[in-house]
């Protein structure tokens, strides 16, 4: 089971944390994920998290929907460090997943941990890993 989660980054706004369940419109005036950018459009894409696969498909915007700087015609499945532009708005992807408990603790079954129970240790780690550059072993 996964967890789909964005990190939100709007043009004179501090980041936020969102999670993603089911369909998610994103643009300037819808009842999902609402955005501060007047380059996004009013409903400007749609995120949809079904059977383990995060997809994106663009919604007829007017300026487009890019995935890590390429612009996207059909929708296309996220991965994990995914980065989406919309407008100067930029939502990266991320993913969590059930984990077994720890033998001893009670119930036996896999736990998800809540994304937003700790946005900002999140944001933290991406911030660390993003000026770090890639791992060398």
């Amino acid at each position: 089971m996964s967890t789909y989660w964005l990190q939100v980054t709007e043009p004179g706004h501090p980041t936020r944390v969102i999670t993603v369940e089911g369909e998610l419109e994103v643009g300037r005036d819808t009842p999902g994920l609402q955005v501060d950018d007047p380059t996004v459009s009013r409903r400007h894409l749609v995120l949809d998290a079904r059977d383990g696969v995060l997809l994106c498909v663009d919604a007829g915007s007017a300026n487009g929907t890019w995935i890590n700087g390429e612009q996207i015609i059909d929708p296309v499945p996220l991965a994990t460090g995914d980065v989406i532009r919309v407008g100067e708005t930029e939502l990266v992807v991320h993913e969590g997943r059930a984990v077994p408990v720890h033998e001893g603790v009670e119930g036996g079954e896999p736990v998800v941990v809540e994304v937003l129970d700790r946005p900002s240790e999140a944001i933290r780690d991406l911030t660390r890993a993003t000026t770090r550059g890639p791992r060398r072993a």
